[in-house]
């Protein structure tokens, strides 16, 4: 059974993602995980205290869980703390065996850190496709080995 994965933020982002996720699942005759991540407090602490859910994040929970109902695919949350998201990701969907990740990399104010994590990211998947639903079109590996960035007229 193929896994599709998807990273739970906020609720417009998500909510988008688990329908594309749910329609996925259905053409391939697999399964939705929904991944929820909390920071841990200490790294020593991992794995201990993972917090319920907020009675929004429930209802919201809810929400998705009923998406995949009306898709008509099997639906599961999976929590998890993390100290660091892109290997929390990582992780997850090595562990899970994922063949689809559709995850949120927060925007950075260094656009080149952005292309760097996602890069970084997509290196790690190793088979596992990465989507973001910001770049027009899934990540790549293959070609080219990192983004480029233009360089200013002083260093032409």
């Amino acid at each position: 059974m193929e896994t599709v994965m998807v990273q739970m933020s906020d609720e417009r982002w998500t909510k988008e993602t688990v329908h594309l996720a749910c329609a996925l699942a259905r053409k391939l005759n697999g399964r939705v995980v929904l991944l929820r991540l909390s920071p841990a407090i200490h790294p020593g602490l991992l794995g201990w205290g993972i917090t319920p859910p907020s009675a929004d994040e429930q209802r919201r929970i809810t929400e998705y869980a009923e998406i995949a109902e009306d898709y008509g695919v099997e639906f599961c949350v999976q929590p998890m703390q993390f100290v660091s998201l892109d290997e929390a990701l990582a992780q997850t969907v090595e562990l899970l065996q994922a063949t689809v990740l559709f995850a949120n990399i927060p925007l950075s104010n260094i656009p080149f850190w952005r292309h760097f994590r996602l890069w970084n990211l997509k290196r790690q998947l190793g088979g596992c496709r990465l989507y973001t639903l910001v770049e027009e079109a899934p990540l790549s590996t293959t070609g080219s080995t990192l983004p480029t960035m233009p360089l200013g007229p002083a260093l032409k």
